[in-house]
């Protein structure tokens, strides 16, 4: 998996050990649960269970589980995920407690994990009883508190994705295909700058020379706290950015908010990002966590359609930002570590009718179904960042995370395409042209969750792409050879099988590249990539499928944070050779930004925005903005002038343990 939010699915939880071995009493194969009105916990047991919670849990999930960082564990969305009479207090029990603590699995007492159990069920409405929990009433199935039993049918289905029910025309017609194409260096016009996804900027103003003098102009505050790791999209002088279900329009060169448009916010999703938007004949794309792919006029804020694109419940969630050409808008699903298999879709732009869809774990005469011997079925495969695209040849290329589940590969024997790969297809028809996999068979959680960038040199074409393996791969784009690949963060028991008992591996599951991948510049001849250096030790448990919790098929306990460092470096863009390294005392998440002011902008966790020569290495410039910096630079011009917004305040109680308010700063140099 690719993100720093993605194990915050519920407070720890497992039962005492003064009851009979409950954790042997787990059946592998979940039979049919026996329906009841009511579990059985004691008063006491809850009592003892909100002590537990205080300490562990409410910092995630909220101090009354409303849901803060993780999802809400009481109210609506517990009934919705668990009080149907499909699942049983075992598999609430098996979910917490081989996920929680987050950090840390399994490390509670029997006992501490049992109270804490019973807690979290008082909390939605269940009565304690004389009787204690036991190993033969864990297997009962929550229904609602009081209710009758239900019966166990299998849960209907909606046909996903679905048509909006209203349709509205944009009040503006920009940007269109030509615009895009040209990607004129005023403007910033995608997630990654444009299609080529390079984030290269010919503009040169700001340069190796003067880049000390910088100076921040204005801030912007969302008002927001929690994951931001947006790229900020300026065009026809308005830039827009987003949280988790708000889009923001604002003045580039003064901040001063234009509008805003706020979807409903939905608590009861696991991961709560999105990672920006796409802008395309006077619509701004979106998608939301809790599953919805949305069109907005980019000068109004309205609404213009909403498309419900995957179904929560079934284990799906939208982060990454959206990509549009030719009339169609292209975009994909995340979902993988819950079981949930991934498609890349491509939508109508002004009717937000679904043209084509590409499954990325193929079944039956799909070309890479063989690589499946079994466990297809649940195969995951998620779509985390963004895409590029060559308008000239038809191509769409998009990067694929790993299979389900994410370290028992006993269960999908195979390569298990197309995960942990670059799959490429023709834009038009969804058609299959080639691809090429990073990891086969991926038991660490390396995905391939970067965005792929294109670009020629040399009177060649290239593709490159970086990965939580710890690797950035070039390929050459007519042969699909891999040129070369090369390390970017350290390695450790890479080839050592995941047992029972543990392995300490490196990179982690959230070390090496997580969602922002290479940069590329042309002047330089260079590529650049931040890594994150981040152990951990994985074990192997019972692989058990919940629909709509999480499949992993064991647990991960990282290393202390305080080890957690970082890299940024420099590779020849033809052969992969390092050019210069250097070592960040934080994890490097943010994104980088190459210009032909031979300047590269980026930041890190400390909240430093940085401005790095793009020779060396060396430092030109650091400004702290007062929050963890895990999105991305854009720089464009404004009457004549250049400049630079970040993106801060990635807020994460959690993985990288950052704090922050959500804050666009923009930077520009003196006035004259």
């Amino acid at each position: 998996m690719a993100i720093p939010h993605s194990r915050l699915i519920l407070a720890a939880a497992a039962l005492m050990a003064a009851l009979p071995a409950l954790v042997g009493a787990v059946p592998a194969e979940n039979p049919a649960p026996r329906v009841t009105d009511a579990p059985s916990f004691t008063a006491a047991q809850a009592a003892s269970g909100r002590v537990i919670y205080d300490r562990e849990c409410a910092a995630c999930h909220g101090a009354s589980l409303e849901g803060v960082a993780g999802p809400a564990l009481a109210g609506t969305h517990f009934a919705q995920m668990w009080a149907s009479g499909r699942k049983t207090v075992d598999d609430l029990f098996h979910i917490m407690r081989s996920m929680m603590p987050l950090q840390a699995p399994r490390s509670l007492t029997d006992q501490q994990y049992t109270d804490l159990t019973a807690y979290i069920l008082s909390r939605n409405g269940y009565q304690p009883t004389a009787a204690p929990m036991t190993a033969e009433s864990i297997k009962v199935a929550l229904v609602p508190p009081g209710g009758a039993a239900v019966p166990m049918a299998p849960r209907e289905r909606p046909v996903l994705p679905a048509p909006p029910a209203t349709v509205a025309k944009a009040t503006t017609a920009g940007p269109d295909d030509a615009d895009l194409v040209k990607a004129d260096d005023s403007v910033w016009l995608m997630y990654n700058k444009g299609y080529d996804g390079t984030r290269y900027s010919a503009l040169d103003q700001i340069n190796a020379g003067n880049a000390k003098t910088l100076v921040a102009k204005c801030v912007f505050q969302l008002g927001e706290v929690g994951a931001f790791q947006a790229s900020p999209v300026v065009y026809d002088g308005t830039m827009y950015i987003t949280s988790p279900y708000s889009t923001y329009a604002i003045d580039p060169a003064t901040c001063r908010k234009k509008w805003v448009n706020s979807y409903p916010a939905d608590n009861s999703t696991t991961v709560v990002l999105s990672r920006g938007v796409a802008i395309y004949r006077g619509k701004l794309f979106r998608v939301t966590p809790n599953g919805h792919f949305i069109a907005i006029d980019a000068k109004t804020g309205d609404q213009l359609w909403d498309v419900h694109m995957s179904n929560k419940e079934h284990g799906y969630w939208l982060s990454a930002a959206p990509v549009a050409y030719d009339g169609l808008v292209f975009i994909g699903e995340a979902g993988a570590d819950w079981g949930a298999n991934g498609h890349i879709f491509a939508f109508d732009v002004e009717t937000g009718r679904r043209v084509w869809t590409f499954n990325v774990i193929p079944t039956g005469k799909e070309t890479g179904a063989e690589t499946w011997k079994k466990g297809a079925e649940k195969g995951g495969g998620s779509m985390w960042a963004s895409f590029a695209l060559q308008p000239k040849d038809g191509s769409l290329y998009f990067s694929v995370g790993n299979p389900a589940p994410d370290y028992d590969g006993a269960l999908r024997p195979g390569d298990n395409l197309f995960t942990d790969s670059v799959v490429v297809v023709d834009y038009k028809t969804g058609k299959l042209k080639w691809w090429a996999q990073q990891v086969p068979h991926d038991i660490h959680d390396w995905d391939t969750a970067a965005s792929p960038i294109v670009y020629d040199q040399g009177g060649k074409g290239y593709m490159a792409v970086a990965n939580k393996g710890g690797w950035v791969y070039i390929y050459d784009r007519k042969t699909h050879r891999l040129v070369a690949k090369t390390e970017v963060s350290p390695h450790e028991n890479i080839d050592t099988p995941i047992t029972p008992e543990g392995v300490h591996h490196c990179p982690g599951i959230v070390g090496g590249v997580q969602w922002n991948g290479t940069a590329y510049s042309p002047k330089q001849k260079r590529l650049y990539v931040n890594s994150v250096n981040w152990c951990g030790t994985t074990r192997l448990s019972e692989s058990r499928y919940i629909e709509g919790s999480s499949y992993f098929g064991g647990d991960h306990t990282w290393d202390p944070v305080e080890t957690a460092k970082g890299w940024t470096k420099a590779l020849d863009a033809a052969t992969g050779k390092e050019m210069w390294s250097r070592e960040a005392r934080t994890p490097m998440l943010a994104a980088l930004t190459p210009t032909a002011g031979d300047v590269v902008f980026t930041g890190d966790l400390d909240g430093n925005f940085l401005a790095l020569s793009a020779t060396s290495g060396e430092v030109l410039y650091s400004f702290n903005t007062g929050g963890a910096v895990a999105g991305a630079a854009s720089t464009y011009l404004v009457g004549g002038k250049q400049y630079v917004a970040i993106t801060s305040g990635n807020s994460s109680r959690s993985t990288w343990r950052t704090t922050g308010a959500m804050t666009v700063v923009v930077f520009a140099l003196p006035d004259r």
